[in-house]
């Protein structure tokens, strides 16, 4: 049950970000802008919470294999596949990364850190020039140290 609640989760979780980062990005007046601000928001905080479900999960699991206890590895396996789909939004949230607005800046890249931590930079689509001209920007405009050495981080992850 509970892995079939995962799979429609992580298709909607998919469509509605997908959907609401389109309308961010093109998003003209100020109204507008609030109302998607919002709603992504809120969605990048899901994906964060589902992400941070799921790498607490692989993580007790290795550490439980480490220490010789055990662990479910078929649970970890099981929630690692079905969240799969999640990295088709690697590319939506590096387009989101150099936005002005710092708490969609800070959710996005949490969001991207854990996907990148859990699934690698397993499609070249992450590195499309597009893509790096974002992670440039971005880069070029964050003076916070913390922020930065995330960002390389995950640069580092999608390359490797």
């Amino acid at each position: 049950f509970f892995l079939t609640f995962c799979i429609g989760l992580v298709y909607h979780i998919c469509s509605l970000l997908t959907e609401t980062v389109a309308l961010y990005l093109e998003a003209d007046d100020k109204s507008s802008t609030k109302t998607a601000n919002a709603v992504l928001l809120s969605l990048l905080d899901i994906l964060h919470c589902m992400l941070m479900y799921t790498a607490n999960i692989v993580r007790q699991t290795l550490q439980a294999q480490k220490s010789g206890t055990g662990g479910d590895t078929q649970a970890a396996e099981d929630l690692l596949l079905v969240n799969k789909p999640l990295t088709d939004l690697i590319s939506l949230l590096i387009q989101l990364l150099p936005s002005e607005d710092t708490e969609i800046f800070v959710s996005t890249s949490q969001c991207l850190s854990l996907l990148v931590q859990l699934y690698g930079g397993n499609s070249q689509e992450s590195m499309s020039p597009e893509n790096m001209d974002s992670f440039a920007e971005v880069l070029k405009s964050k003076k916070d140290t913390q922020q930065l050495k995330l960002l390389l981080r995950i640069v580092k992850r999608l390359v490797s």
